[in-house]
């Protein structure tokens, strides 16, 4: 085990008493309540604990097999003191005893006496975890579940700029109850409810639920299939009412509403009040001229063949400004690998280096994981979902300092590690690059002495609330200031300065992997899981710790509409 995966190598002695006494007064069917609640705080909240419990129930065991051993040899080598304690030294349990501790065979009664207790400790702790999380609603195992404050989500942009103070979106977000202010521009919300709205700039749509919003000023078309019936949206001088149709809304800038219906029917509350309208099919209404069964213009309103031709053109500009602007970067001699995730087929396995004196080594094998649409549409990335998912790659040379940097899109935090980039081994030199459980991004650079690691985690990034949203994420390293940081989205979220960096410590990268970690060697039938979940788009790896500047750029390159 690396020393990234634990604090410390043991229990304090203080938690070691308190676990003993409460494990035996479990046994004892004499542990009090709140004994209870905090043994299971303790084995909840740390791994040195449960390794522990098991530790101690794997002792109990091999106690109950040498009894059976020393009863069935009689007085031969398994009853004397010297021959039980060669079995216990053995098994690593007898390091303390003395002799005599241990004199004679075992009876029966004694034997059943302990498993019994080893069973029924094992039984009750399963039942003081599993029961809690059935019938509980307190305690430390009464998790809240995970909540979501959306309302719809923005599934599609165009140019979109938005207003400071109503919030910068991105496409996949969840957008919860509030403004929404698009400056200029195209943007399409999907209302969880199944209503859509497409906003043309500039406009403000405020959400008020899954199922109304409100329109001081703007220009909108709606889409409302029959399962939203019922959606409603609000403006200064009407409520209109959607009966399962498509319809458009212009407000102007005093707050004067034009509506007009595009397919089935809408119910308009003039000055929202109580006498209703109802328009259908080509019919238009507003405050100045009343209703009319014609005069709809649905070319006056953006549409959603409209908005995917307008955002196909865009990000066809976009991706070009991005190669034209990393290829900077690409040429930069202190760049080791430059991955641009370009494949020449829907069925090429390589990730070629695009550094132009780079070795054929240095290509990445891609393994597992397919191809799919990156951060533009016509951009191509790699999905990793299974455990086999993986690209291997080769750096030779030793090196003062290092950047890794990726657009990734986290579909899920799934294990303790979640391979950005590791390294093969882990030994001196050796970088890991992962997401940890928390959410938070972790660099560690291997110190042979005692095992130990230069290792910063970032702030906590992935959870629920972005998953699936492309975010740029850099870590730096420099072993001669021992200066690491960790930046996302152009923006330096974390910084460590080392006080002692070994002069013999120099990055190391050999044979490693984007998106998991290693293969099974000789022997060894398994590996750990620390694969990837989710997208990655672009992979840079430098010789040097890049500037903040430096990395802003690349961000400003590469990033989303």
């Amino acid at each position: 085990m690396s020393h990234e995966e634990r604090d410390h190598n043991r229990l304090s002695d203080e938690d070691t008493v308190k676990l003993n006494a409460w494990l035996h007064d479990l046994e004892e069917h004499q542990l009090a309540e709140p004994d209870r609640k905090a043994l299971e705080t303790m084995l909840l909240g740390s791994e040195l604990a449960r390794r522990y419990l098991v530790q101690r129930l794997g002792m109990g065991a091999t106690l109950c097999r040498l009894a059976d051993e020393s009863q069935e040899s009689g007085d031969q080598e398994g009853d004397s003191p010297q021959g039980l304690r060669a079995h216990l030294n053995a098994s690593g349990l007898g390091a303390s005893r003395t002799p005599g501790a241990l004199r004679r065979a075992w009876p029966a009664s004694a034997k059943l006496a302990l498993a019994a207790s080893l069973v029924l400790c094992a039984c009750t702790l399963g039942l003081l975890f599993l029961t809690p999380r059935l019938h509980r609603g307190d305690g430390p195992l009464a998790q809240a579940e995970v909540t979501d404050e959306g309302c719809a989500v923005l599934v599609d942009v165009v140019g979109a700029q938005w207003a400071s103070d109503g919030g910068a979106w991105q496409v996949g977000m969840s957008v919860p109850a509030g403004k929404v202010k698009l400056q200029s521009g195209l943007a399409r919300l999907e209302f969880y409810s199944g209503a859509s709205v497409t906003l043309e700039g500039n406009s403000e749509l405020e959400i008020v639920s899954v199922n109304e919003a409100k329109c001081r000023f703007g220009q909108m078309r709606v889409h409302v299939p029959p399962h939203a019936r019922g959606f409603k949206l609000m403006t200064p001088d009407a409520k209109v009412v959607d009966l399962g149709t498509e319809f458009g809304l212009k407000v102007s800038d005093s707050g004067k509403s034009d509506v007009h219906v595009f397919d089935g029917e809408v119910e308009v509350y003039p000055g929202a009040g109580d006498d209703k309208l109802n328009l259908k099919t080509g019919a238009r209404w507003n405050a100045e001229d009343g209703a009319g069964i014609t005069g709809a213009d649905t070319q006056a309103f953006a549409d959603i063949a409209s908005l995917h031709a307008q955002s196909q053109d865009a990000d066809e500009r976009r991706k070009l400004e991005w190669r034209v602007g990393l290829q900077k970067f690409l040429e930069d001699p202190r760049l080791l690998v430059g991955y641009t995730f370009e494949p020449l087929n829907a069925w090429d396995r390589t990730l070629r280096n695009q550094q132009p004196d780079a070795p054929e080594f240095t290509n990445g094998s891609v393994v597992g994981a397919q191809w799919t649409q990156g951060r533009w549409r016509g951009k191509q990335a790699l999905d990793f979902k299974s455990p086999g998912d993986r690209v291997r790659l080769a750096v030779a040379g030793e090196y003062d300092a290092i950047t890794l940097a990726a657009w990734v899109q986290v579909g899920g935090v799934d294990r303790n590690f979640n391979s950005l980039f590791l390294t093969d081994t882990w030994t001196r030199g050796n970088p890991h690059w992962q997401i940890i459980r928390s959410g938070a991004v972790a660099l560690g650079v291997h110190l042979e002495k005692g095992g130990s690691q230069h290792v910063l985690n970032s702030p906590v990034l992935f959870g629920p609330e972005n998953l699936g949203l492309w975010f740029h994420v850099a870590s730096t390293f420099d072993r001669r200031t021992g200066l690491m940081r960790h930046f996302v989205n152009g923006r330096q979220v974390s910084e460590l300065k080392e006080a002692k960096v070994d002069p013999e410590t120099r990055i190391r990268i050999g044979s490693g992997e984007l998106g998991n970690w290693g293969l099974p060697e000789g022997n060894k039938p398994r590996t750990e899981v620390r694969s990837f979940n989710g997208r990655m788009d672009e992979f840079l790896m430098f010789k040097e710790a890049l500037s903040a500047k430096e990395i802003e750029r690349i961000f400003e390159i590469g990033k989303p509409n």
